[in-house]
This record gives structure tokens, C-alpha cells and sequence, in this order.
């Protein structure tokens, strides 16, 4: 079918599809598109560790004050349970842990839970005996234990959720091979396909994640900021595993429990604090040197699950300090026809997709150049397959150098 649209938006992951929701239930008619996660999947969303975060993970000193810093942790906190109520899920049942041993961070945290006026529940320390009975083998004995509100989430039915709801109300999906290219002249930009198609739009939301950068520059426009990306390990949850979430802010580890819903058992997905700064096109091998640097920092009880997992690079985009923004808030960067955005969290993406349709609202009343050219759709691939996480067993792709 030949048909024309809103606006384009490049990227489905949470944001894209949340705007893409919201925009066709207001009459906007979006076009996503997105590549493919067959073989090995591309975007960020499908990387991460599906964290439902309350701000208590957020250092202070990210932000330009205290209050600043309380103002989205509180937002973080309620936004995320709203996102998981717009799509009809439950709010995570479980808390995680967290362990301590320095002494500046512990004192940074009894600051957090007062300035974010945490119940005892939400947020607690542990007695020592508890802790022990609670850690078991991955008790450390230099450290202080905290249970803190913060749980995974299923990105996998949040996705089907707002792609469904899109879909209902005009939205169309497609994917596409190769990446897309972007050439803005005058007040149009022009997406163009691999295959030599291409579309005109009044507005095109460039929603990429680690893409971003590189489509904003054809569109001449330099974003200011950077990518960071972070090394991920995927393997099989050791059984004794004490909670869905364990981060030890002593080592730099964290590592998320995911269901995986099949016989292999749950997954974990560990992090570290080995990060790499990017300014160019993202490099998703991780090297031998990251990859050692890597295992200095997981804890004894997750070693087996390192040893027979397989690395996978997670991206973030990071603004310059100068921007008044933190990592975490949403950054919408309106250029014209071109908006650049990026939901800081997935747990704020449903905030960052209102911010994100009042700029093409805006674009829309300030230059009233009506729709998209036209681009048949019935002979494009649709985005219409079961959504999975890279933490699923079919996924054998592995970042790893060899």
C-alpha cells in the first residue's frame, strides 16, 4: 500500500516505540524504522540490563546540586512504575542488594535515603547475621548490605506493548538491512533506504541510540556529547544467586536476573566499571584487555557465570557536562526538521516520549509543511515478529575478541 505520514522516527527501541505510540493516538501517523535484531542485535534496548532504577544508583555529583539530583531520582523512581503501568505490567515484587565497604560512599548513601525520603522498606541496611544468611557464599565480609527498590523489568513486553498500541492507531513499523542515510536540504529531510528507496519528511526523530551520533551528522548537526560504552557479560544466574539485582558499588559490579522462560534456567547480565569513551562510530568488540580488565572485578560467586557467558557491548549517550544535563535525564535536541533524543533511562521513557512529540508538535505548528512523501509499505519488511532480549539462549553472538 502507498501511503504518506506524519513524520519519520529512526530507531524502535523503548523511546521510538513510546513516541511512536503516543504520537499515532494523537492522529500524527509516524513511520518507525529500525534494523533488524536477527543474528546479532543492534539495538541498545536489546543490550542492556532491563533495570527499573529508583535513583539511588545515581552519584550525586552527576548533578548540578542536591536538590537537582532528589528532583529526578524521585521522577526516575515514579516514572518507571508509571511506564510499567501504562502497558499493564506488574511492579517488581523483589528488591535488590546492594553492598558497600567504603566509607565515603556509605555516608553518600545514608545522604540519598534521606534526601529521597525512602521507607524502611524501600530502603534498609541488613544485619550483619542477616546479610550472611541472605549472601551466602557471596558474602564479603568488608561489607555493608542494603536492600534498595530497584528490580528488572520485561523491556521484551513494554516494546510489544507500545508497538502494538501504535499499530492499533496508524503507526507503521518496518525494518531495513543497512543502515538508513539522512540528507536534510531546506526544511525537509530525506531518509534513504540501501535498496535506492527513499522518503521526504517535515520532521525526522533521530531516536538511534549508539547510531544517533552518525545520523546527526549528516544532518549537520554535531551533538555535544560523547558515547560510552559499557562491556556486558550474558551467561547462565548461579543458582544462589541472592536477589534479582546484586550491585557492589566496592568492586564496580553489577548483575541483573532475567527469566529466560526455557529449560537453560535464568540468565544474569553483568556489568563493570570498565567503560570506553567514543567520539566516532561505535566498536562493538570488546578487547582481550577489556575483557581482563573486566574479570577483576566480579565477585568470586559470579565467575562460573562469567567463564561460560559471552560479551555483548551496551552504549549510552553521554552529554557534555556544559548541556546542564545529566547521563540519566532525557536530552530531546530540536534542530529543525531534524530532533535528536535519547531517554537518558529506559525507566524515563515514557517522560522523554511526551517531551519528545511536544518538539514535533511544535515543529509542526511553527512550519506547517504537511506530510511524507510517498513510500509503498507492502514491500517493505514489517516489524511485526516476536520481540526477545539478547539474554534469550538462541542468541549465540558473542563481542568478545578472539
Amino acid at each position: 500500500m502507498t501511503r504518506d505520514f506524519g513524520f519519520v522516527i529512526i530507531g524502535g527501541g523503548i523511546l521510538g516505540s513510546a513516541t511512536a505510540a503516543l504520537a499515532a493516538g494523537m492522529g500524527l501517523d509516524p513511520l518507525v524504522v529500525r534494523r533488524p535484531d536477527t543474528v546479532s542485535p543492534n539495538a541498545d534496548t536489546l543490550r542492556n540490563q532491563g533495570w527499573l532504577q529508583s535513583g539511588v544508583m545515581y552519584p550525586i555529583s552527576h548533578f548540578a546540586s542536591e536538590q537537582a539530583y532528589a528532583n529526578f531520582a524521585a521522577q526516575t523512581f515514579f516514572a518507571g512504575r508509571e511506564l510499567l503501568a501504562m502497558c499493564g505490567l506488574p511492579v517488581p515484587q523483589g528488591r535488590g542488594l546492594l553492598g558497600v565497604s567504603d566509607a565515603s560512599r556509605l555516608a553518600e548513601l545514608t545522604r540519598k535515603r534521606q534526601l529521597l525520603r525512602l521507607s524502611r522498606h524501600e530502603f534498609a541496611q541488613i544485619e550483619t547475621a542477616e546479610a550472611k544468611r541472605i549472601m551466602g557464599k557471596h558474602y564479603e565480609k568488608l561489607s555493608i548490605y542494603f536492600w534498595i527498590p530497584d528490580g528488572p523489568f520485561d523491556e521484551a513486553a513494554v516494546l510489544s506493548h507500545f508497538r502494538a498500541e501504535a499499530t492499533r492507531d496508524g503507526a507503521v513499523f518496518i525494518e531495513v538491512d543497512e543502515p538508513v542515510r539522512l540528507e536534510r536540504s531546506s526544511n525537509m529531510v530525506t531518509v534513504k533506504f540501501g535498496d535506492g528507496r527513499q522518503i521526504t519528511s517535515p520532521t525526522v526523530v533521530v531516536a538511534a541510540g549508539a547510531g544517533s551520533f552518525g545520523l546527526m551528522h549528516q544532518c549537520g548537526v554535531k551533538l555535544v556529547g560523547e558515547l560510552q560504552r559499557t562491556p556486558l557479560v550474558v551467561g547462565d544466574a548461579p543458582a544462589d544467586m541472592p536477589a534479582s539485582i546484586v550491585v557492589d558499588l566496592g568492586r564496580g559490579f553489577s548483575a541483573v536476573r532475567h527469566e529466560r522462560g526455557s529449560s537453560t534456567g535464568p540468565a544474569v547480565v553483568m556489568g563493570t566499571r570498565t567503560k570506553s569513551r567514543h567520539d566516532g562510530a561505535p566498536k562493538r568488540v570488546i578487547s582481550l584487555a577489556e575483557q581482563e580488565e573486566f574479570s577483576t572485578f566480579v565477585p568470586p560467586g559470579f565467575q562460573a557465570s562469567m567463564a561460560r557467558g559471552r560479551y555483548t557491548a551496551g552504549y549510552e549517550v553521554m552529554p557534555n557536562r556544559g548541556l546542564g544535563i545529566s547521563p540519566y535525564e532525557p536530552w530531546i535536541h530540536p534542530d529543525g526538521s531534524v530532533i535528536f533524543a535519547s531517554p537518558g533511562r529506559a525507566t524515563v521513557s515514557a517522560l522523554a516520549a511526551q517531551r519528545l512529540v511536544a518538539a514535533v508538535l511544535d515543529r509542526r505548528e511553527s512550519e506547517r509543511h504537511g506530510r511524507t512523501t510517498s513510500i509503498d509499505t507492502s514491500t517493505c519488511n514489517p516489524w511485526d515478529c516476536q520481540i526477545s532480549m539478547h539474554y534469550m539462549p538462541y542468541y549465540s553472538y558473542n563481542d568478545a575478541e578472539e
